[in-house]
C-alpha cells in the first residue's frame, strides 16, 4: 500500500515537472535523460552487461525519437529542423551499432555531440530571457 501511494506521488511529481516547464526547458530535460542512459550503458559495457546496455540504449534512442526527433517542426523550423533530424537520425544509428559491438567509444562519441546542442539549447535559452 505504501509502495502504491508512493508511485502516485512520484506520477504526480513528474507531471508537475513536465506541466510547469517551458519548451526549450522540456528540450533540456530530455537531453538530461538521454544523458542519463548512455552514462547507463557505457557502465554496461564496462562490467559486461548486456541486458543493461539493451535496456540503456532502447531507452536512449526511444528519447531521441520521441522527445527529440518527433519535436522538430520541419516547415517552421526548415534547414535547422533538417539538420537536427539528420544528427538525431545518426545518433539512433550510432547507438544501436554501439550495442551490436559493445562499444564504448561510440557511446562517448553521440554523448558528446549530444551534450553540445543541449549547449546550444541553453544559449538558445538565455537568449530569450
Amino acid at each position: 500500500m505504501l509502495a502504491r501511494a508512493r508511485n502516485r506521488y512520484r506520477a504526480v511529481d513528474n507531471i508537475s515537472a513536465v506541466t510547469d516547464r517551458s519548451p526549450i526547458e522540456l528540450i533540456l530535460l530530455v537531453y538530461d535523460r538521454i544523458a542519463d542512459k548512455l552514462n547507463a550503458a557505457e557502465a554496461a559495457i564496462a562490467s559486461q552487461r548486456d541486458d543493461l546496455l539493451a535496456e540503456a540504449i532502447t531507452e536512449a534512442t526511444d528519447l531521441i525519437s520521441l522527445g527529440l526527433l518527433a519535436a522538430l517542426d520541419y516547415e517552421l523550423g526548415g534547414a535547422i529542423a533538417d539538420n537536427l533530424g539528420a544528427i538525431y537520425n545518426y545518433a539512433m544509428r550510432r547507438l544501436l551499432q554501439a550495442r551490436l559491438r559493445r562499444d564504448a567509444v561510440m557511446v562517448r562519441e553521440i554523448a558528446n555531440l549530444l551534450a553540445g546542442l543541449r549547449d546550444a539549447w541553453v544559449n538558445v535559452q538565455q537568449t530569450q530571457v
